[in-house]
């Protein structure tokens, strides 16, 4: 029967391996071939074997460790101070507890005036941003007419320049008659 090897293992974090190294040196200090014991230190020997389930109950939190460095990383980064700042406040004294609170109200209404006064700004920003829409709208319909206009006016524009060349023509024409009567009246004069 051919078997198959097994799959990769994912990459370890590194703290992960660190844990692997610390539960596997703590299994091998366990002594591999033990001196008898005298017979007045018998007692002492049953006392090991809970060591050996301790290792073995440290082997089953394994997949622990990455919750536990996590939660150092909080503490890292100020959760802790922030849980003994609570702490302080929770177990004060009644007159540091009342000015705590106080602090705390001050903190809360400084907080909701500031929320009012954005909550202002953004009224004024949208009425002032309708205000800005109208204006536009009306500029384009403005433009739309005077677009509307101007074709109106291009369209004139080129009838009567249509109109200026007939007439031009018509002259013309009218001009050379009036040139070739005058000249048949001379000759004929003559």
């Amino acid at each position: 029967m051919v078997t198959m090897p097994d799959a990769p293992a994912p990459p370890k974090v590194p703290h992960e391996i660190a844990g692997d190294r610390l539960i596997e040196i703590a299994q091998k200090k366990v002594p591999e071939a033990e001196p008898k014991p005298p017979a007045d230190e018998v007692a002492l020997v049953p006392a090991k074997k809970p060591r050996a389930g301790f290792l073995q109950s440290l082997g089953k939190l394994k997949p622990l460790l990455p919750i536990l460095s996590g939660g150092l990383r909080l503490v890292d980064h100020g959760a802790a101070q922030a849980v003994a700042q609570l702490l302080y406040l929770a177990g004060g004294t009644g007159n540091s507890q009342a000015a705590a609170e106080e602090e705390l109200q001050e903190g809360l209404a400084e907080i909701q005036s500031s929320h009012r006064d954005l909550h202002h700004q953004v009224l004024d920003q949208s009425v002032e941003l309708q205000r800005v829409q109208d204006q536009i709208t009306l500029l384009r319909e403005t433009m739309e007419r005077s677009a509307v206009e101007q074709t109106g006016l291009a369209d004139k524009v080129r009838s009567l320049n249509h109109l200026i060349r007939i007439v031009g023509t018509a002259i013309a024409v009218l001009l050379v008659i009036l040139i070739t009567l005058v000249i048949y009246l001379l000759v004929s004069r003559h």
